[in-house]
């Protein structure tokens, strides 16, 4: 018989289907696979309406395809429906023994074979997910020590949270608990919960966050979605670094999305389904943001998955137009919210973090190119830089003061517009010079591998520094050409504040864990003192390396400059662990270059594609400067950009000229 007779019109928009799974024995995955004799059966209600819901449970879980080779199926009025293997064993752990349930399921209660039906239902989920009484997240049979995880983790929470209860009574900053300190296999156990793909596909968010409630659940072991809102506002108010450690234990076992800051992924990843809970405010661009890194089946999800948070003006935009391209989605979100004032959008943007401009090395095939506006993000796949209205926003809400203010304008208002043909943006903002040189793009030094061999550490470590060395070097010889502006005995300090974005990590946690606040003069002159310090010490390594190499005999002075090597080493400790200003650099550089001005010798980073002739301009609510390319009459937007001696909107007290700018 057809799956078509499962289905049948629905009767209005607001309508769709409840699956009322039959009560039967709960079943383990060795007999999922072979012919069970209890198989799943359900009943479809089609007729069910947001406006009158019923009590139900909505699944949130990662879809898998149909298997050919074990095709599991669920039997629905009668009719074998055909599942997914992971969605068999859900179903399997879900049903009770002795009474229907009711439940949601897109993969049922969508009829997968009319597009139509699919484009309503999508618009609709956000309301289904919110009326229901639970939602469940499935992360599939226990394996791989799942059990583990699933039970310690609240308590590993509750351990954490107790040790920094007892340091802040105490007013004494006590070392993480034992608990912390296992790591290992641990970090493994932990690491490998939170890689699992519900974690990295984009309606999670809108799954976990609109529910009632919300459950976590690994074959037989679960804990509610308020573990992770803990550990998360925990992070927040971090004062003892008890959850910067735990963070980094679960980190170190887990690098889902960004190698380099594995922990910032996974805390951003839940404070943003923990905000959208509690109903607190978050701009639409930090959350399509956080779904840059996520994967979906078609890119229109990436907005589509969001649809609940977004304006309600928005929304009838959206679900007005008939199978809208990517590139249409984000143009019509982009335009929306800059009318709304989230200029994050524009911080956002820029032909440096386009895909069709700028391939990464991790491109994905799978992913379009899509060609867009400059002023327009590209949200199909991961940033290249760690953008500043990002870190901006970060320390407004954990420290309630902004990172920068480049673009305050107290007492004045401002406007855009837009036209279609071409799409082109027109607002305002003051073009304050041009870019007159550039360094080489910064690229982050390779440190030593855990597996690599102790010589192959200590070269690895020594070409990291002197690479280091010399690109501090070469910034440094043309910031004298901004003598003029800063200052003679200023010069190099400002050089080195453009080099860390004048960026630091405030209390406990690493540049990966804590939030970034503003660095005094002092916090800046003592990294890259610190780092000359590190230097000299991996220099006087390496030479004892190569001296050993080279054998007897041996000098006093040999002798000599042995001990005061070993003696130092010793105080060095692990670089990698040490390496402040490598981390800072990789923060504020990463996928930058350093540059200056002509006229008016401003120094500062810029994205990595900004060249000379490129101008500046300061826009009004931004954050942090943009690096602009002229068009003919018109400009494109490059990026974000650090200038020293104007981030706390020092330009905005001189006399200024505002001028119309036009963005295609």
């Amino acid at each position: 018989m057809s799956v078509q007779v499962l289905y049948t019109d629905l009767p209005g928009a607001n309508f769709y289907r409840h699956l009322e799974l039959h009560a039967g024995s709960r079943s383990t995955l060795d007999l999922v696979l072979s012919n069970i004799k209890d198989p799943l059966r359900g009943t479809l209600f089609q007729r069910a309406s947001i406006d009158r819901p019923s009590t139900y449970d909505a699944l949130s879980y990662r879809w898998s395809k149909v298997d050919p080779r074990h095709p599991v199926s669920i039997e629905i009025d009668g009719v074998p429906l055909s599942i997914g293997p992971d969605l068999h064993v859900a179903l399997l752990q879900f049903r009770s023994t002795n009474l229907p349930r009711l439940l949601w399921i897109d993969q049922i209660c969508i009829n997968q074979d009319d597009e139509e039906e699919k484009i309503h239902q999508i618009r609709i989920m956000g309301d289904i997910y919110s009326k229901a009484q639970t939602v469940l997240i499935w992360l599939g049979d226990s394996s791989d020590q799942s059990d583990v995880a699933m039970e310690f983790f609240p308590i590993f929470v509750d351990k954490v949270r107790q040790d920094d209860e007892r340091s802040r009574l105490q007013q004494s900053c006590q070392p993480p608990s034992d608990v912390i300190e296992w790591g290992g296999a641990l970090a493994t156990v932990l690491g490998k919960l939170f890689l699992h793909p519900w974690f990295g596909r984009v309606w999670t968010l809108q799954e976990a966050a609109l529910g009632q409630k919300a459950e976590f659940w690994c074959g037989q072991k679960s804990f509610p979605f308020q573990i992770l809102e803990t550990f998360e506002r925990g992070c927040d108010g971090d004062r003892y670094g008890h959850w910067a450690s735990a963070l980094a234990l679960i980190g170190s076992g887990s690098r889902r999305s960004d190698p380099e800051n594995p922990d910032r992924s996974l805390i951003a990843h839940i404070h943003v389904v923990s905000t959208l809970r509690d109903g607190s405010g978050i701009s639409s661009a930090r959350i399509l943001n956080t779904l840059r890194k996520l994967d979906c089946s078609y890119h229109q999800d990436r907005i589509y998955s969001v649809l609940r948070f977004l304006d309600s003006s928005l929304v009838r935009e959206i679900v007005q137009k008939r199978k809208p391209s990517p590139a249409e989605l984000y143009h019509l979100v982009a335009k929306h919210g800059i009318q709304r004032g989230e200029l994050e959008y524009l911080g956002a943007a820029g032909l440096s973090q386009h895909r069709m401009t700028y391939p990464t090395n991790d491109d994905d095939s799978s992913r379009p190119r899509l060609s867009l506006p400059s002023w327009v993000p590209d949200w199909t796949y991961t940033i290249r830089t760690h953008s500043y209205w990002v870190l901006n926003s970060d320390c407004q809400r954990k420290r309630g003061r902004p990172l920068y203010t480049t673009g305050r304008f107290p007492s004045a208002e401002f406007s855009w517009s837009f036209s279609d043909d071409p799409p082109t943006l027109y607002g305002s903002g003051v073009v304050m010079d041009e870019v007159n040189e550039c360094t080489a793009p910064f690229h982050v030094p390779r440190l030593p591998k855990v597996h690599e061999d102790q010589r192959t550490k200590a070269t690895t470590v020594l070409t990291a520094v002197r690479d280091l060395q010399s690109y501090i070097a070469s910034c440094t010889e043309l910031a004298t050409k901004c003598t003029t502006r800063y200052g003679s005995s200023n010069v190099e300090r400002a050089c080195r504040h453009s080099l860390v974005g004048s960026m630091m990590p405030d209390g406990s946690g690493t540049s990966m864990t804590g939030v970034l606040v503003r660095a005094s003069d002092e916090a800046v002159d003592s990294l890259f003192e610190g780092f000359q310090t590190q230097a000299s010490v991996v220099e006087e390594m390496d030479w004892f390396t190569r001296r050993v190499e080279s054998g007897p005999p041996f000098s006093q002075d040999d002798y000599d400059r042995m001990v005061r090597s070993t003696a130092a080493a010793k105080s060095l400790g692990s670089f990698s662990k040490k390496n402040n200003l490598m981390q800072a650099m990789a923060e504020a550089c990463k996928g930058r270059r350093f540059f200056i001005t002509g006229e008016k010798r401003y120094m500062g980073v810029a994205p990595d594609i900004t060249r000379p002739r490129d101008r500046i301009c300061i826009i009004p609510g931004c954050c942090a400067p943009f690096v602009i390319r002229p068009k003919g009459k018109h400009y494109q937007l490059i990026g974000e950009c650090y200038i020293a001696g104007i981030m706390d909107g020092e330009l905005m007290e001189e006399d200024i000229s505002i001028e119309t700018i036009v963005f295609e």
